[in-house]
């Protein structure tokens, strides 16, 4: 058998110390910093933190009721500050978990988890999006609670909670449904498995299920009737007590246009523009990390010695699949393919946690690949860690700006046809393009 030894090169710069946890997070950090700033918060990201349970139960309103208890006064800078909080708080979570996992693991597999480690901070679409063009979106908070739950689940007692971080990822943004999903949901289902079926795992998995299709189910179909004519009024209500206009094209695809409406005259004009272009962007540049999935799943569903655990792989696999309902019913295919690639990480660094020894054992030979092939491994950190700095990451619709420029007329027409508004004002007020 081969001993298996990692680069001197990867091994000096994670092992400096042993300081794993810290490395970790002086890289996210640093990247944090290159990349963000308060320029980046998008108004449409912004208007997302304003609604209330003011009016009743809405979408996406748990964040802005949260800021209500503190504060009347939501400005942009709070929620740049509140943004770098967030991040500081998932990234710490990262570096625990990651160097921890690193740390705890035998010295036989450790190599190829650096490996992982280095595969996942150098791509573009882990949790470094959050640093460009999606400033301020909601779904940090998706990532942290999905982490959190996940560290819980280990606990017997802490456990039990799990259900209503389900509730609150749902409240947030219902759209954790088509994105973070099954990174939760399939854990839940493998500590099932791994605890012989006990009664409480099954509870738990049970009960987070139902609790995100109600409380998905509550939010997206019945929810309150906001008491206001048409949008603009809404957004001059919210943008009262802001130091910006709330972006009343945002507040009207989310709380007043009509599901048909929205479809066929604003998503489907729009994907027919940059499906094509996006999505061959997307795959070229995840395509070593895609590959390098497949071969991870692919062998641990023929490895398995059971069909309950074949399952689970399979699963596992197919959660990119996820991708296809968030990319149909919303445009912002660099947000929901970011899911998909975290969701991968997370599942794999999951199971390497939990000791499972069918994924560990294909983990390592990925390892021990790039191990001999250590030019290669080179060249896709390079790769994919460069594209962390180009204008892609911040503005997906920067693969083309012809593209660009008509998926802006799109919306324009959308909006002048559609968005009432009696004093007609400014297009860019109103849409806050």
């Amino acid at each position: 058998m081969v001993k298996y030894n990692a680069s001197p090169l990867v091994n000096k710069f994670f092992t400096l110390n042993r300081c794993y946890e810290i490395i970790i997070f002086i890289i996210l950090v640093f990247k944090y910093m290159a990349i963000t700033s308060e320029w980046f918060i998008g108004l449409w990201g912004k208007t997302c933190c304003l609604p209330t349970y003011e009016f009743g139960l809405i979408p996406r309103a748990f964040f802005g009721s949260v800021v209500a208890f503190f504060t009347d006064h939501i400005t942009t800078h709070l929620i740049y500050v509140v943004h770098i909080v967030a991040y500081l708080v998932l990234i710490t979570l990262i570096s625990l978990l990651l160097g921890g996992a690193i740390r705890r693991s035998h010295p036989s597999i450790r190599p190829a988890i650096i490996v992982f480690s280095m595969l996942f901070l150098a791509s573009p679409y882990s949790v470094t999006y959050l640093s460009a063009g999606y400033t301020g979106r909601l779904d940090i908070f998706w990532i942290i609670i999905t982490l959190m739950a996940l560290v819980f689940l280990k606990n017997r007692v802490l456990m039990w909670l799990i259900p209503l971080l389900c509730i609150i990822a749902i409240l947030i943004h219902e759209g954790f449904m088509t994105t973070y999903m099954p990174a939760l949901a399939i854990p839940l289902l493998y500590e099932a498995y791994k605890k012989k079926y006990s009664k409480k795992n099954i509870a738990v998995f049970s009960l987070s299920c139902l609790f995100m299709v109600i409380t998905f189910s509550v939010v997206q179909f019945f929810s309150a009737k906001l008491p206001f004519n048409n949008a603009v009024d809404y957004a001059e209500y919210l943008s009262r007590n802001t130091d910006f206009n709330a972006a009343a094209s945002q507040l009207y695809v989310e709380y007043f246009a009509p599901f048909k409406e929205y479809l066929l005259y604003f998503i489907f004009p729009t994907l027919k523009i940059f499906a094509v272009p996006l999505g061959i962007t997307l795959l070229v540049i995840s395509a070593p990390l895609l590959i390098i999935f497949w071969y991870i799943w692919k062998n641990s569903f023929k490895g398995a010695d059971n069909k309950f655990l074949k399952f689970i792989f399979l699963l596992c696999a197919g959660a990119p699949l996820i991708f296809i309902p968030a990319a149909l019913f919303g445009t912002d295919w660099d947000r929901w393919w970011a899911a998909v690639i975290n969701n991968q990480f997370i599942l794999i660094f999951y199971f390497i946690y939990s000791n499972e020894r069918t994924v560990i054992n294909f983990v390592k030979k990925t390892g021990e690949f790039f191990n001999k092939h250590f030019l290669l491994f080179v060249l896709i950190i390079v790769f994919t860690n460069s594209l962390t700095f180009t204008e892609l990451v911040a503005n997906m619709y920067s693969v083309n700006s012809h593209i660009l420029r008509i998926i802006a007329g799109i919306y324009e027409d959308y909006f002048n046809k559609y968005l009432y508004y009696l004093d007609k004002k400014s297009f860019s007020f109103l849409v806050g393009l």
